[in-house]
């Protein structure tokens, strides 16, 4: 079957009822939290079903499960209306669940200032990940870590999972993957979390193979070269190194200084991650947002996957970003696919910029509120 299809279950994740043929639409972007939403007459049996408290949902696409979460809204009007149902995937939950000080502690017990990870991306998400869902008592377990992406290092003091650690990942361009494992019922008895690293989509996509359609793009120069990081102590005790992207500074022709606070970090810990992590959200830009077209080269679900990589030359631009797609279906059009790469422009879009400061300031006033 080519388009969407959901599965109600209840709470538990016992199975109630399965449709398709509606007006609905999908959207799966790399370490995002999934979205869908189909919507059914008022009448349609399986109006009472998304609206019971905890009822959960599978969405299908090509045959192929795309992620399972709970129906979160339910907008209809009535009569003789229609009902909505709004599913938001399980990954929100590493928005939801936060990081403790101490995981292994009750909470009168958090006596230590953070709780620290270091290691390869994916050996600190694991690791936090592992902690907490313990802590949790929830039927969550991670994959054998296999310690891919770069030398990093993250801190927890009540922060919500996410903040912290999915941007290590997209960093490293790794993706959470959920599996979940079910009965011999079909009810969904466990999820296991894993990371994958992106396969690159063969090829360049130009103009000329027809594949990206109307773009807007934007540079950005370096707004950091060098950075200076503090770490412990106080006064004239305190600990500072400094490092020097020096091809970054030949390159540019200039010097551009940070400096990160690293007086929390733990006694005798390797300043020099923080500096690295600095430079990397400071180096230059190239941003492209285009609408791709499905071809017979290029099918979701076959070519490529929600957050494999593709290479794309459009005068005067060449990047690799990865993909995310668009899906919707309704009686009139069938079925479309809308692959896109890049991501909001914010020199082009105020609410994209505004959106974006918000939710720095939120993660600023989370740090400041847990000090």
């Amino acid at each position: 079957m080519d388009g969407l299809r959901f599965v109600v279950d209840d709470k538990t994740g016992a199975y109630l009822r399965d449709v398709s043929g509606f007006d609905a639409q999908a959207v799966l972007a790399p370490n995002v939290i999934p979205a869908a939403e189909f919507t059914a007459p008022s009448d349609h049996a399986v109006a009472p079903l998304v609206t019971l408290d905890g009822a959960r949902c599978r969405v299908f696409f090509r045959g192929e499960e795309q992620f399972r979460g709970l129906i979160q809204e339910t907008p209809g009007e009535g009569p003789d209306g229609t009902v909505t149902a709004r599913v938001v995937g399980d990954l929100q939950c590493l928005w939801s669940w936060y990081g403790r000080q101490v995981p292994t502690a009750p909470i009168v017990n958090q006596y230590q200032d953070y709780r620290t990870y270091s290691g390869p991306s994916e050996t600190v998400f694991k690791n936090a990940l592992r902690e907490n869902f313990t802590r949790l008592g929830v039927p969550w377990t991670v994959a054998p870590d296999l310690g891919r992406g770069s030398q990093v290092q993250t801190q927890f003091r009540m922060h919500p999972l996410a903040d912290k650690l999915i941007p290590l990942l997209d960093a490293d361009n790794l993706t959470v993957v959920l599996t979940y494992i079910d009965d011999e019922n079909g009810r969904q008895t466990g999820v296991v979390v894993d990371v994958r690293e992106p396969d690159t989509v063969p090829g360049v996509l130009t103009l000329e193979t027809g594949i990206p359609d109307s773009y807007t793009y934007t540079r950005q120069a370096p707004t950091m070269t060098r950075v200076v990081v503090g770490g412990r102590g106080e006064g004239v005790e305190r600990e500072f190194i400094e490092v020097i992207h020096q091809a970054r500074e030949a390159e540019w022709g200039m010097i551009r200084e940070g400096f990160v606070d690293g007086r929390n970090t733990e006694e005798g810990a390797d300043l020099t991650v923080d500096a690295y992590e600095a430079l990397a959200d400071g180096a230059a830009r190239v941003g492209l947002n285009t609408t791709l077209v499905e071809t017979a080269r290029f099918v979701y679900g076959k070519t490529y996957q929600v957050g494999d990589l593709v290479s794309v030359d459009v005068a005067p631009v060449q990047t690799v970003q990865r993909i995310s797609v668009a899906i919707t279906e309704t009686a009139d059009e069938g079925v479309t696919v809308t692959p896109r790469i890049g991501e909001l422009d914010e020199t082009e879009d105020t609410d994209a910029r505004l959106w974006r400061a918000v939710a720095r300031l939120s993660r600023g006033i989370r740090d400041q509120g847990r000090r």
